[in-house]
């Protein structure tokens, strides 16, 4: 009986019903971490990344960007839209004399920024005293550069985690180019959240297909040496590297013994302030 039964269907008419295509849904687009700015460079959302324990960081709570000075006016009402209620600028005195229009000192997006100068890896200042370069001699100047962020950047980044626990709008990190100590800032952030190394260093490498370098020239003021560097001699200085951020993190182990050492001695962001965080970046 049962295979008559199947012979049956299987030599049946099919169904009306069943000849119709199914219904289609479309997908949701995937959500991407770049914004596009028609001024501004480097600007991406944070969010997406998972931790080790399977959380993921939310969207809309931290944004990474390169010089905020650039943003056009279309840019800033974008910045409305997202909500920022906080710029963390991590650019140096000198550097943010270049803004031709500061809109964001007088704009309602809890503005901060520090006088300071450049100490490791100043550049245009071993430029000045007639200093040549090769790639490797870059590169060192980098690494060096890199191993110097986690105390002449502290009170800077102090600020973005204060902002980040305390304020329930989004929060700009930036610098000039949105890659060094913004990288490093944005890697610390996600350290303390939990996410994996690796995931860290893939966000902090997306810089070298995100940034614009004729920008970056530009931007940074660069003077006629500078400017005229060899190409190879000059992508040490334009984009990131795994030893750079490595080399920060080495510094760090080496000063404080690890990470969460270092967000609470340098930070004040011990074990129940990355608690809270926690609760408040990931879903």
């Amino acid at each position: 009986m049962k295979k008559t039964l199947l012979a049956l269907l299987l030599v049946a008419p099919i169904p009306a019903i069943a000849q119709t295509a199914p219904a289609t849904t479309q997908a949701a687009p995937e959500r991407t971490h770049e914004i596009a700015l028609t001024g501004g460079d480097n600007f991406r959302d944070v969010g997406g990344y998972r931790t080790g324990d399977g959380h993921e960081v939310r969207w809309g709570k931290l944004y990474r960007s390169a010089s905020v000075g650039r943003y056009t006016a279309e840019d800033q009402a974008l910045i409305r839209k997202l909500s920022v209620g906080s710029i963390i600028d991590l650019r140096s005195t000198r550097e943010r004399q270049g803004d031709k229009a500061p809109w964001m000192q007088t704009a309602d997006v809890g503005y901060w920024t520090r006088d300071y100068d450049l100490s490791g890896g100043n550049l245009g200042a071993l430029f000045a005293k007639g200093a040549k370069f090769d790639a490797e001699t870059m590169r060192g100047v980098m690494i060096q550069g890199y191993r110097g962020f986690p105390k002449e950047q502290a009170a800077a980044y102090r600020m973005l985690f204060d902002r980040l626990l305390t304020s329930d709008k989004a929060v700009i990190v930036n610098c000039t180019a949105g890659k060094d100590r913004t990288g490093l800032g944005v890697a610390l952030v996600l350290s303390a959240l939990g996410v994996p190394y690796e995931t860290i260093m893939e966000d902090y490498l997306l810089s070298n297909t995100l940034l614009d370098a004729d920008a970056l020239r530009a931007d940074a003021g660069m003077n006629a040496a500078m400017s005229a560097l060899p190409a190879d001699v000059a992508k040490p200085l334009l984009g990131v590297e795994r030893a750079y951020l490595d080399a920060a993190f080495e510094q760090i182990a080496k000063d404080y013994g690890s990470v969460d050492a270092y967000l609470a001695q340098e930070l004040g962001v011990d074990a129940a302030a990355r608690k809270r965080l926690r609760e408040r970046m990931l879903s």
